[in-house]
């Protein structure tokens, strides 16, 4: 399920649309950042489609901020997880936060919760349960 490579410059090119970039963002004290789905309905990371003249890298930050107003350092290295919603992939970049802003594009569509390991594990549903304890594993 778990593929660690090394940073990928990439840009998006119809071959390779079959997975979605985001972050895993963690505080300095050990805490995880979740969102909420456009619907509201379930918690999950930030993530979105690839850009067509952006890296991966750039993409998975992009998308950090505008779902979830956070900023901060990504590790070079990504995780790939295989069996995804619809079929996709997710391209995750590791993200220690600096900056949690309050306001951010998709403010008003999502709510962020900065949250314990632990509680976040038993918020979050399916793979993303895996990804948490996966990178959570890792990282600490």
């Amino acid at each position: 399920m778990l593929k660690k490579q090394k940073n990928d410059q990439r840009l998006a090119t119809e071959r390779d649309s079959d997975y979605q970039v985001g972050v895993f963002a963690y505080t300095g004290s050990g805490k995880v950042v979740l969102v909420t789905s456009r619907k509201g309905e379930s918690w999950i990371l930030p993530k979105g489609n690839r850009a067509k003249k952006r890296s991966d890298r750039l993409q998975a930050k992009r998308e950090a901020f505008e779902e979830a107003g956070i900023q901060g350092s990504l590790n070079c290295k990504h995780y790939d997880f295989n069996c995804f919603e619809k079929s996709k992939k997710l391209r995750i970049y590791t993200m220690r936060v600096k900056t949690i802003l309050n306001d951010f594009p998709e403010v008003r569509q999502r709510k962020r919760m900065v949250t314990t390991f632990d509680r976040a594990e038993k918020m979050v549903k399916g793979e993303y349960l895996k990804i948490i304890r996966e990178l959570r594993k890792r990282i600490f």
